[in-house]
């Protein structure tokens, strides 16, 4: 199979780096403004030209690493040929051009999300214990991404941290949507929002709070997940024990009146295998674009994360 990578920056040059170590790649051509060559490499070409690119017949699928702001053209340029395509968060710029995409084309069900952490093993380690009712009825999500970040032009803190966590709390509740939430950013920084708390609340009476930062000297990637029977906690600056599990809780004693029985009990540390995230996620899109396996990033998700984020936005 050949891949066709559009930008080869930051995340580009990941992407690459597993493209290049898969079996199932014969070929790389990429698109490339800066016109970054790597030295003498029989697996990679490189190109200037947009549309010279895009009029090459041996790509057979896309992935798109640009800046936000020029996602929705490069969508719509592979889903003209009828191509499948793979597209870094967040997937547009608004909601608005993600429903003229579903309104202009009868495809979209070939777009694929790199929503990272989806393919990480301690999220679906999570995801696997949710639905097994271990944590028991879940009661809130609190999540800090801190660090002293790349300030982008096209996107603030909350589309480059945030949204990692309103996919996975998408996928963890499947796809409910808050119906109330609450925010608080600062943007000293050339009217650039760079340090944001947000609260979602949901009808189930479950709430998210969420912390992201792009000014701390500490850089932080952790998300606890708390249920009536346990909590469960993800650090991914961990090399390898990165989920803890508490068997620990607060009860209301309903017979007693203002009593609360705090109850203890072990910590788990279970032994998870690690992947790194984009080689699964590459693996994925593979299947996915053999059809050997359906993809849980529809549209419809790219949609919700979307209509979420566009609501924290509105009430800045």
């Amino acid at each position: 199979m050949n891949i066709g990578l559009i930008g080869f920056g930051y995340w580009g040059k990941n992407l690459y780096r597993n493209l290049l170590i898969s079996d199932q790649i014969k070929k790389i051509y990429i698109l490339d403004t800066q016109n970054q060559k790597l030295r003498h490499n029989k697996k990679v070409s490189f190109f200037l030209d947009a549309k010279i690119f895009f009029k090459n017949k041996d790509i057979d699928a896309f992935i798109i690493s640009t800046p936000t702001s020029t996602h929705f053209k490069y969508i719509k340029s592979c889903l003209k040929l009828d191509k499948f395509v793979c597209v870094t968060k967040p997937i547009t710029n608004n909601l608005k051009q993600l429903i003229k995409l579903k309104k202009d084309f009868n495809n979209t069900n070939k777009i694929f999300l790199d929503h990272t952490y989806l393919f990480h093993s301690s999220i679906n380690f999570i995801e696997k214990f949710v639905k097994r009712k271990k944590l028991g009825k879940l009661i809130y999500y609190d999540s800090e991404r801190i660090s002293f970040g790349k300030f982008y032009k096209d996107v603030d803190v909350i589309d480059d941290l945030a949204i990692h966590d309103l996919y996975i709390l998408d996928h963890i509740l499947g796809g409910q949507l808050p119906n109330k939430l609450s925010v608080t950013s600062h943007n000293n920084f050339g009217n650039k929002n760079f340090l944001s708390n947000i609260t979602l609340r949901y009808p189930s009476g479950f709430f998210a709070n969420i912390k992201v930062s792009w000014y701390s000297p500490i850089k932080s990637r952790r998300i606890l997940l708390a249920g009536n029977k346990k909590i469960i906690e993800f650090d991914d600056n961990e090399s390898d024990k990165k989920i803890k599990i508490y068997n620990k809780g607060i009860e209301y004693n309903t017979k007693n009146v203002n009593q609360w029985l705090y109850r203890t009990g072990s910590i788990e540390v279970p032994n998870i295998p690690h992947t790194e995230s984009l080689t699964v996620m590459i693996n994925e899109y593979i299947k996915f674009i053999k059809k050997k396996k359906k993809s849980f990033n529809k549209f419809e998700h790219a949609q919700r994360v979307m209509k979420v984020l566009e609501l924290i936005k509105r009430a800045l």
